[in-house]
C-alpha cells in the first residue's frame, strides 16, 4: 500500500534520497518511492518543481537522460 507523505515528510524524503543517491530523474525519484510505498503529496513533477523554486533543490532538463534532473 502507498502512503501519501505530507509535505514536510516528502521534503525530508527528498532531499535525503538526493543527499545520499545523487542526481537523479524525476522518474527515478518515483520509482524508488514508490518501492519504499511513499508518494509525494502533489505530482512528483510538481512537488520537485516546488521544491526547486524555493531553492531547496536544483533541477534542470537534461536531453541525455531524456527529462528533468534533480539534485540537492
Amino acid at each position: 500500500m502507498v502512503r501519501i507523505l505530507s509535505e514536510p515528510e516528502a521534503e525530508r524524503f527528498v532531499i535525503q534520497l538526493l543527499r545520499t543517491r545523487g542526481s537523479m530523474t524525476t522518474r527515478e525519484i518515483e520509482t524508488f518511492a514508490r518501492r519504499e510505498g511513499k508518494r509525494c503529496p502533489d505530482e512528483t513533477v510538481l512537488f520537485l518543481t516546488k521544491l526547486r523554486s524555493r531553492g531547496i533543490i536544483q533541477g534542470e532538463i537534461s536531453h541525455e537522460r531524456r527529462g528533468w534532473v534533480w539534485w540537492a
